[in-house]
């Protein structure tokens, strides 16, 4: 018996209980992995929930509990939250009411708590709060509500603010906090508490400045490193620049942003809710080396060298930066003179990246992503569920705008008003003008903060709503372009491509090396399988009786063993003149084949489509690769000419 079936039976069995007008109630509970820790549990929560829903006379039908689980994720992350969610949009509803122990239970940030209460309000579900007796079933209960939520975050914000070290406070005034100091600068005032800062440092700053002039002129990192080690402008610890070093400091933040990020979000250590132990991030402005124009150019060569200068001679790679190289690297689109066979280049540049023919590539990922998105329902309920995890489903957050703008009408009006009363009152007892003005601002004050939590929710409640119009239009496009992909892939331009890549994360890591080629082996009739993306068939008694009836019988060969030569030569790529003498004498064979390739052969091929067969010869064969993408699980590519995928 599912949670549904289980409370639904409870509320069958108390239906008759229930009194005309009474509410039915049932209770939320959550404590965080830290919170248990510290002694808190569910018990305690829910008593104090069921005693409020007894002093109110509700009805109380069922308890969902989330333990273990952080007050920063939406409702639909909380297994047992998201199972009363469900019920709660049933028909008829088995519920009027959701109480909860305290506000914190429904969440600790703005995004947890007010589209959940939202998203209940518009299913006509209330919310009540046991440890402050408030509620939202009035107009009036559901302002106390917001400013009970406001109080809370702040309060929140406070406790943290508390905690945060001497370190983070000297970060915050923008001092050095110890560790790692950027190239070009220096520490001053080092080991005299609160007062070290990072400056420039004079040496190091023209070594940066040189070495933005000469990748500004030639977008070659290893070119560039080689200059700066011939001009003896070397490293911080004297050795020469390797072009992954000179890299990672000409696109760090010291230079190119001006700034260090001390504890950064990604990187500093997080309580199991995901919370900073420690402290916030915090952004440290520093003294520029490049000016603001000099940023602009460097930004400008770099984004150039990673994109791969062949994107200006009129090609557009649909993978660039999207195929992951075993050494870590990433492959870009490379066509230098724009006269070669397209690649595609790892941007690392190692001795063991090899170049990757680009039209093969994209074939064959495209072929394999084409296939995988045949079932195009499936890829709207993933779609689906995506919009639902990225927004809260339903929310409607026009109505919600339109609330908060009149409240915040109300509220000017409101400040208007007890600023002008104060003012009188103060005058009428003998005040000044100026010390009644400073008495209205003390009696506004409270307001004024009032009406800035009010424009601070609107302004969040319209990124939210942003976020889902975003997020929905997207997810239109996606199953628009799958649609395409699937009933006319001939119509999907390369950025059509390219952006279905994007929308679907797409991810191809090579997984090995590449089988050895043949240098200079080409086979039109392997090229002919590969060019449409086919497998080449093996041709069995059964699949023979298919394609027989279309081929003419020649004195010259033997029409089966002659569709089996072309078929291995498919295969291994060998020449016609060195066709196995089992298969007939090479060039009779390869003139019969002429005589068949623009009829008997592609409808013989088109029968066999559904045969188990093996990839095309290739000279330039591929190594083994998978895709990746958030809707569809992994594919494996054995994309070998030598082997079946």
């Amino acid at each position: 018996m599912g949670m549904s079936d289980i409370l639904m039976s409870a509320v069958d069995v108390d239906q008759r209980a229930v009194k005309r007008g009474q509410l039915r109630a049932v209770v939320y509970a959550r404590v965080s992995t830290e919170e248990q820790a510290k002694g808190y549990g569910i018990a305690a929560g829910e008593k104090r929930a069921k005693r409020y829903i007894d002093r109110k006379d509700w009805l109380h039908v069922r308890t969902f509990a989330d333990e273990g689980v952080s007050g920063s994720l939406p409702w639909h992350e909380r297994p047992h939250l998201a199972q009363l969610m469900e019920l709660a949009q049933q028909k008829p509803r088995p519920f009027d009411v959701v109480v909860v122990p305290e506000g914190r239970a429904i969440g600790r940030l703005g995004r947890a708590y007010y589209p959940w209460v939202w998203k209940l309000e518009d299913l006509g579900v209330f919310v009540a709060d046991a440890t402050v007796d408030i509620d939202n079933t009035t107009d009036d209960g559901r302002d106390k509500m917001h400013e009970e939520a406001t109080y809370a975050f702040k309060e929140y914000a406070r406790i943290r603010s508390r905690t945060q070290g001497g370190i983070q406070e000297h970060a915050e005034e923008g001092g050095y906090t110890g560790g790692y100091v950027p190239f070009s600068y220096r520490v001053e005032n080092m080991g005299k508490k609160r007062k070290s800062r990072l400056v420039p440092d004079e040496t190091e700053s023209r070594t940066a400045q040189r070495a933005r002039r000469l990748f500004v002129e030639h977008i070659n990192w290893q070119k560039t490193a080689d200059l700066l080690n011939a001009e003896r402008l070397f490293t911080r610890s004297g050795v020469p620049w390797s072009d992954a070093n000179l890299r990672n400091i000409l696109t760090g933040d010291a230079l190119l942003k001006s700034r260090q990020v001390f504890r950064k979000k990604t990187r500093a250590m997080v309580d199991r809710d995901g919370e900073h132990l420690y402290g916030e991030e915090v952004v440290i402005d520093l003294p520029p080396i490049f000016t603001e124009e000099e940023k602009g150019e460097l930004k400008e060569a770099i984004l150039l060298a990673s994109r791969g200068p062949s994107l200006n001679r009129g090609r557009i790679y649909t993978l660039s930066g999207r195929i992951v190289c075993p050494c870590g690297g990433t492959y870009t689109g490379w066509n230098p003179t724009g006269k070669r066979e397209p690649k595609y280049r790892c941007n690392a540049g190692g001795p063991r990246c090899k170049l990757l023919p680009a039209e093969a590539v994209e074939r064959i990922v495209w072929t394999k992503l084409q296939s995988a998105l045949g079932d195009l329902g499936r890829l709207q309920r993933v779609t689906a569920d995506w919009v639902g995890e990225a927004v809260d489903r339903d929310v409607d957050y026009e109505q919600r705008l339109e609330e908060l703008a009149t409240k915040i009408e109300r509220q000017h009006k409101t400040i208007k008003v007890t600023r002008t009363v104060a003012v009188g009152e103060a005058l009428d007892r003998g005040l000044d003008e100026t010390a009644a003005l400073h008495e209205a601002a003390e009696a506004v004050r409270p307001l004024n903060k009032q009406l800035a939590d009010l424009v601070k929710l609107r302004s969040e409640t319209t990124a939210w709503q942003k976020e889902a119009t975003e997020t929905a239009l997207l997810a239109e496009d996606l199953v628009s372009l799958a649609r395409m992909a699937q009933e006319r892939p001939a119509c999907l331009s390369p950025e059509e491509q390219a952006r279905l890549f994007t929308l679907l994360d797409t991810t191809v890591t090579v997984t090995g090396t590449a089988p050895a080629g043949r240098a200079g082996a080409k086979c039109s009739l392997a090229a002919w399988f590969r060019d449409r993306g086919l497998d080449v068939p093996t041709l069995t008694d059964e699949g023979w009786e298919r394609v027989s009836g279309l081929f003419v019988t020649t004195k010259r060969v033997n029409i089966r063993k002659a569709v089996e030569g072309m078929l291995y030569k498919a295969r291994e790529g060998v020449s016609w003149g060195a066709l196995p003498k089992e298969y007939g004498r090479g060039e009779s064979v390869r003139e019969v084949f002429l005589q068949w390739q623009d009829g008997p052969w592609p409808q013989a091929m088109d029968r066999l489509g559904g045969v188990p067969g093996q990839a095309a010869f290739d000279p330039n064969p591929l190594p083994a690769m998978s895709i990746r993408t958030w809707a569809i699980p992994e594919l494996l590519l054995q994309a070998s000419a030598r082997r079946p995928v």
